[in-house]
């Protein structure tokens, strides 16, 4: 290679190089003025947070271009001792090989291994900043007694380090023993192998090596074993292979030192012995016989402290465990009452544009509080709107019923912010705004002006506009969130209406794969066996305003440590404002995870029908019931005991003061009902309900009903469900209502009227055209009675709340029951 080709090389390696610094830096300078536009803390820590993941970065890269060169050397070292054999003529001659292309060649080829291999190690922050600190759980797992901290902190960092270590040295390993063969160093003559012995010295240290990292894997088992890592252990089969993983131990010490004695005395037959020993131990002890004995015995960790450990583990120590009883007051309809499914909402608006969020909130109507829906819609990314829909009540035909801007329901005294300017924050990709509003990071000039330019990888920035222009982005809550704390997993934000101000609110989880003695879950395509909702995220939709609170969970220890290392940027729980901690809903993914948890045969609680559902819940749960004070909502998961249908227990989660508070109730025969399934069936048996049908296809619409909700009374479980009549371009219309209690049904176009139904004092008409002239002609008696009371005139009055009385309880009372 000729110096002008090596200078050509390295200038053009060197502004390469300077490109990608040059980047770099203007996303870290971007990232830091974006974070101080949130506080002084969070851009410190985003910047600590950039230096750190590109330190361990380049360190994983440096470390694995070095070894890789370095093999590739040694391998290059050992060409010189090989020479060609030619023949010429009737001459065989020996000539030695020109070498300095293939050490310009080793050279590149470790580089680029080691940029492939070492790439990732950045991503290992959170394992080692948690690895790096002392956080003790104070409990010690009940199988090698072993802090919990261990488990959640350390033994993370360590399977990676061991991972990566053995993917190091298998790929040099079979490298360099590839080029060793290709070259000639070692070959197969005579029926026996011949090694070089620089070769062999060479491929017997990297033997030794994997023999060590093999020996480490094998100590390392007992723990993973407790930390759940691998398929559920019967008792028998754990004792098995702690004890087995120490005995595998030695056949793997045995091998690195039989690699070392075949480095100095060759002897190929001892090496391979060894290694057989290694493989065919492993093969017998962890696969053949764990195989042959699964499925047998009960667990090593006795229910009672598996309990405990899913409490601690999914954030249920609070939970409570009783039985329903029964009292003699009377039972009354979930008032108020959502009629709407999530699946129906963005239809029931009626707006243009993408629906981008949505979820049940309250909105403050005079000196109360109003169950609405807020639907948080797009226009072509150039702006959104809020669209509010009433969740306990519709127009007197069964439509949606919408709150404007200026209803009277609205709320008092404020202003209700109800669009929001291409700036603001939302769900979804978007693009880099440019504004002369405040709030964004000026764009400036000079040097300023080209790195704002070269991070964003906006041209516009460099030209045309003024240097009091702003540049927002980072505009989606989650990716907001993330940027600021990315150890926490952000879940799906959800909008509530604060002081007539859009916000999003998110939760922020901490998962852990390796907590000991707990139920696994599958959570975001990976099990897990800790789920903690540990941060909520604030984010104000106008502004973009941003802030991050520890949850009110006292006994969370890895929230605590993260916020020790993001101090400043995560606010105590004390510090969330009273109209923020009211709005904050119970996390539902961490929901889904703890009843997976309870479906567990020691909780002895059941199964959920329909079988198990991912622990990711991307939006709003249809199994939500309002809290009787509409104070909030609640959520009411029935579980049944296979092969019953009948629902055993129901677990009640909800939001106290800021806490997620978990209830189980367990109900007998008496009190219960059967499970949605069966419940659907028996009300869709109702003479009244396969006429409604036929009236609804008649009319060239489909009738669609809602999943079934259950609610707790005084005399035991009650449930209903919803039914719409949804044309093709029409909006979706309430129709009809099922609803159950003990052995009682009813149905109506209305909840009142349903419940009448049940109590056997009422018949519900069919025809929605009917119900309109009852309504009309109510409406007219009305007017008579209180025209009549006007005028003092008590005959009159009487004879229009008589006929009022007879338009709306009609004297045959049929009732619907099954």
């Amino acid at each position: 290679m000729s110096p002008r080709t090596v200078r050509l090389i390295l200038g053009v390696t060197l502004v390469v190089g300077l490109l990608f610094l040059g980047r770099w830096t203007a996303g870290l300078l971007a990232d830091r003025w974006w974070a101080s536009q949130v506080s002084p803390a969070a851009a410190a820590f985003v910047t600590d947070w950039t230096l750190v993941r590109v330190s361990l970065e380049a360190i994983g890269v440096v470390t694995a271009c070095a070894w890789f060169v370095g093999h590739l050397l040694v391998v290059y070292r050992a060409i010189g001792s090989v020479q060609i054999h030619r023949q010429l003529g009737n001459l065989e001659i020996r000539e030695a090989i020109n070498t300095r292309v293939l050490e310009a060649i080793s050279i590149a080829a470790g580089f680029l291994l080691g940029l492939v291999v070492g790439q990732g190690v950045g991503e290992w922050a959170p394992e080692i900043i948690l690895a790096l600190r002392a956080v003790p759980y104070g409990q010690a797992d009940p199988l090698l007694g072993r802090d919990i901290g261990f488990y959640v902190t350390r033994l993370p960092f360590w399977r990676l380090l061991h991972g990566h270590l053995l993917l190091l040295v298998l790929l040099a390993l079979a490298g360099v023993l590839a080029l060793y063969v290709v070259i000639g160093a070692v070959a197969w003559r005579d029926r026996r192998p011949a090694i070089n012995g620089h070769a062999r010295a060479h491929l017997g240290l990297l033997s030794a090596m994997l023999a060590l990292v093999i020996l480490w894997g094998h100590l390392l088992e007992p723990s993973e074993l407790v930390a759940g890592v691998g398929p559920p252990l019967h008792d028998g089969l754990f004792e098995y292979r702690t004890v087995t993983a120490q005995v595998l131990a030695g056949p793997a010490l045995a091998a690195a030192v039989l690699s070392l004695v075949w480095v100095w005395r060759g002897q190929h037959t001892l090496m391979a012995a060894g290694w057989i020993l290694v493989f065919a131990s492993s093969l017998l002890g962890r696969h053949i016989v764990p195989a042959l004995s699964a499925g047998g015995g009960p667990s090593p960790v006795e229910p009672a402290v598996r309990r405990r450990f899913d409490q601690l583990a999914y954030g249920m120590v609070g939970i409570r465990d009783s039985s329903f009883l029964r009292t003699d007051s009377t039972p009354a309809p979930p008032r108020p009452a959502g009629l709407w499914p999530p699946n129906l909402v963005p239809a029931a608006t009626g707006d243009s544009g993408r629906t981008i969020a949505l979820d049940r909130a309250l909105l403050p109507a005079g000196r109360r509080l109003r169950p609405v829906w807020l639907v948080v819609r797009s226009q072509r990314d150039e702006s959104a709107t809020v669209r509010i829909l009433a969740d306990n009540q519709t127009e007197a035909t069964g439509r949606p019923l919408l709150i404007q801007q200026d209803d009277t329901l609205a709320l008092a005294g404020a202003h209700l912010q109800l669009a929001l300017p291409a700036r603001a924050v939302w769900p979804g990709p978007r693009d880099v705004v440019l504004d002369s509003a405040q709030g964004g990071v000026e764009v400036g000039t000079g040097l300023r002006r080209i790195a704002l330019a070269w991070a964003l990888q906006r041209g516009a920035l460099l030209g045309g506009v003024s240097r009091d222009t702003r540049a927002f982005w980072y505009l989606d809550p989650v990716t907001r969130l993330t940027r600021l704390a990315p150890f926490a997993v952000w879940g799906t934000p959800v909008p509530r209406l604060v002081g007539g101000e859009l916000v999003w609110l998110s939760d922020g989880y901490l998962a852990s794969a390796t907590f000991p003695a707990s139920a696994r879950v599958r959570w975001r395509g990976q099990d897990v066996g800790s789920l903690r909702a540990a941060f909520v995220g604030v984010v104000r939709a106008g502004s973009g305003a941003t802030r991050i609170f520890l949850r009110h969970t006292a006994d969370d220890v890895l929230g605590k440590a993260w916020r020790s290392v993001a101090e400043g940027l995560i606010e105590p729980a004390s510090a969330i404002p009273p109209e923020i901690g009211r709005a904050v809903p119970y996390p539902l993914e961490l929901l889904a995870a703890q009843s997976q948890v309870l479906e567990h045969d020691y909780w002895g609680i059941g199964r959920r029908p329909g079988g198990a559902e991912s622990a990711a819940s991307p939006g709003p749960r249809a199994d939500a019931v309002w809290e009787p004070d509409s104070s909030g909502v609640q959520y009411v998961i029935p579980f049944v005991r296979p092969p019953e249908r009948q629902v055993s227990a129901v677990l009640r989660a909800r939001m106290v003061d800021g806490w997620e508070t978990l209830r189980i109730v367990r109900l007998d025969s008496i009190v219960s009902l059967p499970e949605a399934a069966t419940l659907d069936n028996r009300w869709a048996r109702f003479p009244t309900f396969q006429q409604l049908r036929d009236s609804v296809e008649r009319s060239g619409a489909r009738l669609e009903s809602s999943p079934v909700r259950y609610w707790l009374t005084p005399a035991g479980l009650g449930a209903y469900q919803t039914h719409f009549a949804i044309g093709q371009g029409q909006e979706p219309v309430l129709v009809w209502l099922s609803v159950a209690l003990a052995d009682r049904r009813g149905a109506g176009h209305d909840l009142d009227e349903a419940w009448q139904n049940l109590l056997g004092v009422s018949a519900p008409l069919v025809s929605a055209a009917e119900r309109g002239v009852i309504l009309q002609e109510a409406r007219r008696h009305l007017m008579a009675a209180e025209s009549a009371l006007r005028r003092g005139d008590l005959e009159a009055f009487a004879r229009a709340f008589e006929a009022l009385r007879r338009t709306l309880r009609p004297e045959t009372v049929p009732t619907e029951r099954r």
